[in-house]
């Protein structure tokens, strides 16, 4: 298709995706902002890790939280153009930050963060899925390998229509994953990204009374909203995310 066309075609996919999917897009933007005016309260604090009593393992996680923001939103504005494939394959790099990031604040020893820093290769099913014990992880296996499919050039990646009417299932497929990992970042930044000592600096100075755990529960009552949307198949990825991973011993690479 020429130049014009595909744009013609994006605008036109852009209303036909906002009449048929307003309360999915809805949950995902109100998602993307009570997330960010949660970790909003905490931007004065990073560069002093003496107060937040973070460390070198933390570093993932500010990756994690800072780009994934940009990367969700991204996504979601490549989907609602009918721009599917190569929405999809930015969600893959979200959910390696999510994994990593919790990793790394599991197991702050790991040479896994030393390599992150570093900006070296992490080959992330040895690395991370095959050193998690317990819980199985099983769904979130599955969509692991189905996000990786879309993000080599196999029969899976990108698209081939740009007709709303020949992709409503791949955009329908975009936000169910888009509500998924906005899940699991939440989890990140509750659990993992927020430390007791900054919860406490932003309860007693950094926030009017109460302002801190009504941004809190707006990010929490936020992704519940959201799953109302998605399978059961779906929400035991938040889930299995979300519960308390249990490691193997052997930390060798």
């Amino acid at each position: 298709m020429r130049f014009d066309e595909l744009e013609k075609e994006r605008q036109r996919n852009r209303i036909l995706t906002q009449e048929s999917f307003p309360e999915r897009i809805s949950v995902i933007k109100n998602c993307i902002d009570t997330q960010h005016e949660y970790i909003e309260l905490f931007f004065g604090l990073l560069q002093h890790r003496h107060l937040t009593q973070h460390g070198d393992a933390e570093k993932p996680i500010f990756s994690a939280v800072i780009k994934n923001e940009i990367a969700l939103y991204s996504s979601l504005i490549l989907t609602l153009d009918g721009l599917n494939g190569s929405g999809l394959a930015i969600l893959r790099s979200v959910y390696e930050a999510l994994m990593i990031a919790k990793f790394a604040s599991i197991r702050k020893s790991d040479n896994l963060i030393s390599k992150w820093i570093a900006g070296e290769t992490i080959y992330f099913s040895n690395a991370i899925l095959k050193k998690i014990v317990t819980p199985e992880l099983k769904e979130l296996k599955i969509l692991w390998g189905a996000l990786c499919n879309v993000s080599h050039a196999t029969i899976y990646s990108y698209q081939i229509f740009t007709r709303f009417e020949d992709i409503e299932q791949e955009i329908a497929g975009n936000l169910a994953i888009l509500i998924m990992l906005l899940g699991c970042n939440f989890h990140l930044i509750n659990k993992h990204y927020v430390t007791r000592e900054m919860a406490y600096l932003a309860k007693e100075y950094h926030s009017e009374e109460g302002e801190f755990q009504r941004r809190r529960d707006a990010a929490k009552i936020a992704v519940k909203k959201a799953t109302i949307f998605i399978s059961a198949q779906a929400r035991e990825v938040i889930r299995d995310y979300s519960k308390v991973w249990q490691l193997a011993p052997s930390i060798s690479p």
